[in-house]
């Protein structure tokens, strides 16, 4: 499958909070042999979400990921945004509503908070776009969104790292293990020549292996080390292909004297 995946939060764009979220879900997804095609971050902008978002549905992806920007606050903008870019009201969901309220009363009972009932801003999170799922959020309060969009299922998960990997791990991951594919990844390390150096090597390889991505990754100085990964996905014989092309990688480097570190 295809994967999308949109940032939402000003405060990612001004290096406030570092996006930690995609890179995380791009490892898991990657994990079980899909393909993320694009990552993109955006501002809390109403118009900007549903523009984006349109763009996103052009390209056609299996599944699209949004992170942030549903709470209570007046810039939590992402699930009206949604709900504009796809032509569909917002709409109270009881359940979202009833599951919102008995979290803050438990929290009140405990002490945890001052407040006590449904606000407007505690309302808010629970007015979803039309035909939209909730999702159970085990570690926060803002329920997740599950939405159909004609060949596309739409997920819009909290910004909060704990909340969205609960609820990754407990919604998204078994779609991915039921249509997993087959990821292959390998890779070595080798000093004493530079990228520069070995770059149009690589290239022929490249051109040799059309399937494979082969990428030279320089991770300290000019030539103390550098690491040649080679990855692939769905390939017929993948497993085969990367062996052989890492094979001829490290022969490449031995042939210009530099040293490989397994």
């Amino acid at each position: 499958m295809e994967v999308e995946i949109l940032v939402v939060g000003n405060e990612i764009l001004i290096g406030k909070t570092q996006d930690t979220n995609s890179n995380w879900m791009a490892k898991r997804i990657a994990k079980y042999g899909h393909r993320l095609k694009r990552i993109t971050t955006i501002g809390d902008e109403l118009d900007l979400i549903s523009s984006t978002l349109q763009n996103i549905l052009k390209r056609k992806p299996d599944i699209i990921i949004t992170s942030g920007g549903i709470g209570p606050t007046f810039d939590d903008m992402t699930l009206e945004g949604i709900a504009k870019g796809l032509n569909r009201k917002l709409e109270l969901n009881e359940h979202a509503y009833n599951t919102i309220k008995k979290v803050y009363e438990r929290a009140y009972k405990r002490g945890l908070l001052k407040l006590e009932g449904m606000t407007n801003e505690r309302k808010k999170m629970a007015y979803l776009p039309q035909g939209a799922t909730p999702l159970p959020n085990t570690v926060g309060t803002a329920p997740g969104v599950k939405i159909s969009e004609k060949d596309a299922i739409i997920f819009i998960l909290p910004g909060v790292p704990a909340e969205m990997k609960a609820m990754f791990r407990n919604v998204i991951t078994p779609i991915l293990k039921e249509k997993q594919g087959k990821f292959i990844e390998r890779s070595f390390l080798f000093s004493g020549i530079g990228e520069s150096q070995i770059a149009p090597y690589i290239t022929r390889l490249e051109e040799k292996y059309p399937q494979l991505w082969i990428k030279t990754h320089p991770r300290i100085g000019l030539s103390v080390e550098v690491e040649v990964s080679i990855t692939c996905f769905n390939v017929d014989n993948g497993e085969e292909l990367v062996n052989k092309a890492l094979n001829e990688a490290r022969t490449i480097v031995l042939n210009l004297n530099g040293k490989i570190k397994e």
